[in-house]
């Protein structure tokens, strides 16, 4: 086999990893128990795209066809995804894209694309709590702290809400920095791995898609509650307003831009039917991996060695072409 069919090989099951940590994962490690499941999960989607733009020759071309393929395989197995996520994933797809491109030294692109991409997952988190609730929810939030500060004869003449962000932010920006530097030395770790010769048992398990059907009846209710709300504006209880306005919005993303989003998503793959399908029929068994993965990690190593190891072997395991039948 060429280094070229190798590397396609390596994508395509890289592209199912990533598919499989956006659709299941998070609940696969839930049900493992396994701590940090969010941060996981959000960064070894990270990790995929960057092991795919190392493994790829045409880095735009192939990193773009997998966010394509992994946003056609979260529409059709997860099918109530919110819209958030579709961003989140198309914004780590491109960024990986552009960055990869451009600055062709993995181990530099690497830190940077990790920072910035696990960095816009906690911005997106307050940009649609603004957006679902709006200023009010932070203008509450200062007010009551100032509230409980004043009683407390402490200062209170700062913004709660904005040094709250910020320090949130800035935590998920050292955590995707550190992540980076994990991935600019995951090629040589895989390697070594590679030459362990390590064995892991296959088990195949059965994709369930979940899909639901809305009757014209359920947009027009919708449609007219949505209405209602933002016409009635000033004309009701603040409070009751906002828990409205709340309700609406969120109607708003999964009954009008979510099927568009998924429309737009499907338009752009028409062409790619048949790498979907590779993919798809890939995550049963990618899926096999994640526990004998983590027990390997629990087993050999303690503290976060463990779970450096647990995403090293779950990787390993899923490009590897030398696993034992």
């Amino acid at each position: 086999m060429s280094s070229q069919q190798n590397n396609s090989i390596v994508i395509t099951r890289l592209t199912a990893v990533w598919a499989l940590s956006e659709c299941a994962l998070g609940g696969i490690m839930h049900a493992l128990k396994i701590p940090f499941t969010g941060i996981f999960v959000g960064g070894l989607a990270v990790i995929c795209i960057a092991l795919i733009a190392f493994h790829a020759d045409s880095v735009l071309k192939e990193v773009l066809k997998a966010t394509i393929i992994v946003l056609m395989v979260k529409a059709g197995v997860s099918p109530h995804t919110p819209v958030p996520a579709y961003i989140a994933v198309s914004f780590q797809g491109l960024l990986g894209a552009l960055f990869f491109s451009i600055i062709r030294n993995f181990k530099i692109a690497a830190p940077v694309y990790g920072c910035i991409a696990i960095a816009e997952s906690a911005i997106q988190k307050f940009l649609f709590t603004t957006l679902i609730f709006g200023k009010s929810v932070w203008v509450a939030l200062d007010i009551f702290v100032k509230s409980v500060l004043k009683d407390l004869h402490l200062p209170n003449d700062f913004s709660f809400s904005f040094w709250m962000v910020t320090v949130y932010i800035l935590i998920y920006a050292t955590w995707g920095l550190m992540l980076g530097f994990f991935i600019s030395g995951m090629p040589v770790a895989l390697e070594e791995i590679k030459n362990e010769k390590l064995k892991i048992e296959k088990r195949t398990e059965t994709l369930i898609k979940v899909k639901k059907r809305y009757k014209w009846l359920s947009y027009v209710l919708i449609m007219g509650f949505i209405a209602m709300v933002f016409i009635l504006e000033g004309k009701m209880n603040h409070i009751l307003y906002i828990v409205l306005r709340s309700l609406a919005v969120t109607m708003m993303l999964f009954v009008i831009v979510r099927p568009i989003i998924v429309s737009f998503i499907n338009y752009l793959g028409k062409n790619k039917k048949e790498d979907v399908n590779k993919v798809m029929n890939l995550l049963p068994e990618i899926r096999s991996y994640v526990k004998p993965s983590f027990v390997l990690a629990k087993k050999s190593f303690n503290g976060l060695k463990r779970y450096k190891y647990f995403v090293l072997y779950l990787i390993h395991f899923s490009i590897s072409d030398n696993i034992d039948e």
